[in-house]
């Protein structure tokens, strides 16, 4: 009887088994099938969005809007920040977009840029969604996309953290033509300043040059910089080399006006006595008056964080900087930044002094 009764179990058992293994068969194919099914959705929204961006590759981003219909269904797009460096100014992040941008464009996405969801020097450490994305203040979205839009109409989102290691503009944009014209093409096409920006600045040279396109450029880094020293960052020049390597320039080759962008109030009113009355510059309403004894960031000055003209202001400097026939500069994001935005100049010199430790 008790034979009979082991076997009943073990015949339960088996069949429990049997059951169960069929169970756990089912759920993987379900699973596969599904897997499979979003492979493929991925695949298929990448290919699309590769044709989206062969066919539009060449397209002029100042009338997009106008002759574009923005697909938010079919394509797959990259939201990208960057939270690792808080401090980071406009134009290092800038730089370092550029690079991310390059990187998701080649793995099928459309890359939208944000700095509106974290703390950052743009913001001025204030998350308020209802601010609107800072980044759209100073430069378009690739394509006319808009952050907003994305967040509410997009149904293929990957959120990027943009490293900073990604290939992007550097220091070989000062020997390699053909790096700075890459470059060049890749800003003006996918994250071209905007337009309101752009005719500013055109405004303010005129104003300030008269007409004049004999003008040498020059960007000097101060305050925090010089102040914290920061490590493995370019060591900026004395202003007293600067300032005697801009006379003999101005010996050999007359300039009409010289334009000296930098935010440290020492080195501008030097630069402005030993150099003369042929020193033009761009300010922002609001003087900065930086603290060398507490060597706080610069980001921090709470006439900055409030206020996104102040970067406004920044943009415009290299803007102008880059329209100069001649220029001289110290190694700087705002240096990289503004061969991005020329077409070449005659002459430049680029100080390679080494690196803090």
């Amino acid at each position: 009887m008790n034979n009979q009764i082991g076997k009943i179990e073990e015949e339960n058992n088996d069949t429990n088994n049997i059951q169960n293994i069929l169970i756990l068969k089912i759920f993987i194919l379900i699973f596969i099938i599904l897997y499979e099914n979003l492979i493929f959705k991925y695949h298929c929204n990448k290919r699309k969005t590769f044709e989206f961006l062969i066919k539009h590759q060449f397209y002029d981003n100042s009338l997009i809007n106008k002759t574009i219909d923005l697909d938010y269904e079919n394509v797959n797009f990259a939201v990208i920040k960057r939270t690792s460096c808080p401090i980071c100014g406009l134009l290092s992040i800038y730089i370092v977009y550029l690079g991310c941008i390059r990187k998701y464009l080649l793995q099928g996405f459309i890359p939208i840029l944000e700095l509106e969801s974290y703390k950052n020097a743009i913001n001025g450490f204030r998350v308020n969604p209802s601010n609107g994305n800072p980044w759209e203040y100073f430069f378009n979205q690739p394509f006319g996309y808009k952050y907003n839009d994305i967040k509410k109409k997009a149904r293929n989102i990957k959120y990027i953290e943009c490293t900073g290691y990604e290939i992007r503009p550097n220091e070989d944009l000062f020997l390699k033509k053909q790096s700075n014209y890459y470059w060049y093409i890749m800003a003006n096409k996918y994250i071209p300043i905007k337009g309101k920006i752009i005719r500013e600045s055109n405004n303010i040279i005129q104003n300030l040059f008269k007409g004049s396109k004999n003008v040498l450029g020059v960007l000097l880094r101060g305050t925090d910089y010089i102040a914290k020293k920061p490590p493995d960052h370019p060591i900026p020049p004395k202003i007293e080399v600067a300032i005697k390597d801009v006379k003999l320039l101005n010996n050999k080759n007359p300039y009409d006006w010289i334009f000296l962008a930098t935010e440290d109030i020492i080195i501008r009113k030097e630069f402005m006595s030993a150099i003369g009355i042929k020193v033009k510059y761009l300010l922002n309403k609001k003087e900065i008056f930086y603290n060398y004894t507490s060597k706080e960031y610069l980001a921090y000055n709470e006439n900055i964080k409030s206020d996104l003209k102040f970067h406004k202001i920044y943009l415009l400097n290299i803007i102008i900087l880059s329209k100069c026939l001649d220029f001289l500069a110290a190694q700087a994001s705002g240096t990289i930044g503004a061969f991005v935005l020329t077409k070449g100049f005659r002459y430049f010199k680029v100080y390679n002094l080494g690196y803090y430790k």
